[in-house]
């Protein structure tokens, strides 16, 4: 599994992000945690990418810890913010605690493998305190794979393509594949392994860790998206 993307060229990434409504996704967020009488504190983000929920999530007070799997990705985060950041993934989450509230935006959860999940969402229910909240998200992705699709894009030094596809394995996960043309002129092959969770699936983990469920449509309008609030 080829992954430069995250480890050769995070600002790369950055850019071809660059559309995305963070902003949106944080307000949803904000407004769940404030609902639970979560006002500040210590908040843990998984897989943090390169810092733009966490930015974010700093500026509203938080006291943020966050891990991202790829040093490049941290690289970027941690040119954005004042926040902890640590280089490791779910399932392992050597960090302390407790924090009042954790999040996994963007699909996160969709990188763990099937025999991965329990063990991931037992360690965040570990590290979360009472009265806390975790938010995430579960990705519509296409278990049955899909077409390939081009995105053109410009940064400031000049143009890149990438054509992406997500292709069905015999495990019944995806293989998201990318080839990636640079503005330098380079170009390179990625990919990741997905899992097409069921809505389902993610609320058994979450009600045997012990957490209460809330499933909502998306961060807001026209997110295609399952977003979960879970407390303990």
């Amino acid at each position: 599994m080829a992954e430069w993307l995250y480890t050769e060229y995070p600002e790369l990434y950055d850019a071809i992000q660059s559309e995305w409504d963070y902003e949106r996704d944080v307000a949803f967020v904000e407004a769940r945690l404030r609902a639970a009488g979560i006002e500040d504190g210590h908040l843990l983000e998984v897989g943090c990418g390169t810092g733009e929920h966490t930015r974010r999530l700093v500026d509203l007070g938080f006291d943020v810890t966050a891990l991202d799997k790829h040093a490049g990705m941290l690289r970027v985060a941690r040119s954005k913010c004042d926040a902890t950041f640590r280089q490791m993934a779910m399932p392992d989450l050597p960090v302390g605690g407790p924090y009042d509230a954790a999040v996994m935006l963007r699909g996160v959860v969709n990188h763990l493998a099937p025999d991965a999940l329990e063990p991931a969402v037992d360690a965040l229910a570990d590290r979360i305190a009472p009265g806390g909240v975790l938010v995430f998200d579960n990705s519509p992705l296409p278990p049955a794979g899909n077409d390939p699709a081009l995105d053109v894009g410009t940064t400031e030094e000049g143009q890149y393509a990438r054509i992406a596809q997500h292709v069905p394995t015999d495990d019944g996960r995806l293989d998201w594949r990318a080839v990636t043309f640079t503005p330098d002129g380079e170009w390179f092959v990625n990919s990741r392994a997905m899992t097409p969770f069921e809505d389902a699936t993610l609320s058994g983990a979450l009600d045997l860790a012990g957490f209460d469920v809330a499933i909502h449509d998306g961060f807001g309008d026209a997110d295609e998206r399952s977003v979960f609030v879970a407390s303990l």
